[in-house]
Order: C-alpha cells, then structure tokens, then sequence
C-alpha cells in the first residue's frame, strides 16, 4: 500500500532503534499523517485519546525522516491493542448544569 493512501489519516507507527533516544523501539504509537514527500520525509501530528474511543490533535505537525519508521498501518481502535498517544490525555468535562428557562409572560 501506498503511504499516500493514508495521508489524513491517524496511523500506528513502530520505529526503529535508532529513534530510541525519542521513541521506545518495542511501543506502537498513533500520530495522524498529514504529508509525505518524495524525499523520505512524514509530517506527522499527535494525537491525544478522547472519550468514547475518539482521538483528536495534540500538535502542530512536524516533519521525520521515514527512515526512521520500522512499520506503518492504519489506525483500527477495534484491533489496536497497548498502542501510545503521544499528546497529553483528554481532560475529563465537567458535566454542565441545564440552562434554566424563565417564565414566559403572557
């Protein structure tokens, strides 16, 4: 598969050893793809873990060296099992009160 196919899309990305002063080499990690170009570079973005199985942004994008990347797929929430966020975690909301009405005068 092309890496093409997976440009905006929240990929796990397993990297080598020679990230390992970055990223552990044994972890997966989720990171939405935004760009691939033709010189062997991924601009990839975090991602945080939102509620109900949702992810969303952490990051303004940044650039790697793909040769940097041991494996690369696309994201399955229902198959992906121990993969890391790298954004930090969502905080959990306050649930708000409800709006009161007021009367109607007629």
């Amino acid at each position: 598969m092309s890496l093409f196919n997976l440009i905006h899309k929240s990929v796990v990305i397993k990297f080598s050893d020679a990230a390992k002063d970055r990223f552990d080499p044994a972890a997966s990690y989720v990171f939405r793809l935004t760009a691939v170009d033709g010189m062997g570079f991924l601009e990839i973005q975090d991602l945080k873990a939102g509620a109900g199985g949702a992810h969303e942004t952490a990051s303004e994008p940044r650039w790697i060296n793909k040769d940097l990347v041991l494996e690369i797929h696309e994201f399955n929430p229902a198959l992906a099992k121990g993969v890391l966020f790298t954004g930090p975690p969502a905080k959990p909301g306050k649930p708000k009160a409800p709006v009161k009405q007021k009367p109607v005068l007629e």
